[in-house]
């Protein structure tokens, strides 16, 4: 019982709350107060100080979390030698992934891997690069894969493992723009954009910035808050835009769009996948970092 105890003891650390802890362990308040204080009996001094609905650890409880740290990264470990004795690799796995790479990228990944390992629980979660980064920095998602301009931050470690670009994309009905042309000539052209905190409209207004123009300039006549609204948008003729090629594919093979070919070259995007880097690493996430890494090219 003393494990169990040790368990509930660091997650209550972790969370600073009882009713947290609870939510986390999928215990009740009173089971986790209950263990608490079996915990606080055995070592016979208080671990929590409880004051107006709130807990402060004391000397005594700092004193014995890295003891429960300890403890539970052995009980990690041991799993995970184990599962290395298995032929079939299992566990949980929890990615995060940026909107584009989410929806036409990750999918045939994960989908393989699943098909490879169906033990692995995997789940997948998609949101804006800087909501992916806070998942991974706070624990909630065992991997992240985000795209464009990336910050490094001293709790994670980050590897490029992929690549997209950006092409200017138009209705069939602007043919007359499917020349090489360059940015001066399209600064007036109408423009279809993403929101300004977008990765995809952060990349270009930095590739046009790099070519002396002011992304300012631009004739913004729409925002739109996704992909697909961009390209049906473009799709009427109410304007151009510059979007990942990844998720214009299938409209540019059936003549739905065209590109736009820059006199001032590739708009190139990176892929980078991150993980916290004190977050202990299972057989099943280790394998997909691999699996990842070699089934696409950087």
């Amino acid at each position: 019982m003393l494990d169990v105890q040790l368990k509930v003891f660091k997650i209550v650390v972790d969370k600073g709350s009882f009713s947290l802890a609870a939510n986390e362990l999928h215990m009740t308040q009173s089971s986790v107060s209950q263990q608490i204080q079996s915990l606080e009996n055995y070592y016979d001094i208080k671990l929590f100080d409880r004051m107006h609905r709130k807990i402060m650890v004391t000397q005594a409880g700092m004193a014995l979390y890295p003891y429960a740290v300890e403890l539970e990264r052995l009980y990690q470990e041991s799993s995970k030698a184990i599962q290395g004795l298995k032929a079939d690799i299992a566990g949980k796995l929890s990615i995060g992934c940026s909107l584009t790479i989410g929806e036409y990228f990750m999918p045939r990944i994960l989908v393989a891997f699943s098909l490879a390992h169906p033990l692995v629980e995997a789940s997948m979660d998609v949101f804006n690069t800087e909501q992916i980064t806070a998942m991974a920095v706070d624990g909630r998602i065992s991997l992240g894969f985000i795209e464009g301009h990336y910050e490094p931050l001293d709790a994670l470690i980050d590897t490029k493992f992929a690549g997209d670009e950006l092409v200017v994309i138009a209705s069939p009905q602007h043919k007359h723009l499917m020349t090489r042309m360059s940015l001066v000539e399209l600064m007036g052209a109408r423009w279809v954009m993403r929101e300004k905190d977008s990765g995809t409209r952060k990349i270009f207004e930095e590739f046009v910035t790099q070519h002396g123009l002011d992304p300012s300039q631009l004739k913004v006549v729409l925002e739109m808050g996704s992909t697909q609204a961009v390209k049906e948008a473009v799709k009427s003729g109410i304007g151009i835009t510059a979007i990942s090629r990844l998720t214009v594919e299938n409209e540019i093979h059936s003549g739905e769009l065209i590109t736009i070919p820059l006199q001032e070259g590739d708009i190139p995007r990176k892929f980078t996948m991150i993980y916290h880097k004190e977050r202990f690493q299972t057989h099943a996430v280790e394998r997909f970092m691999s699996y990842v890494m070699e089934n696409t090219k950087k």
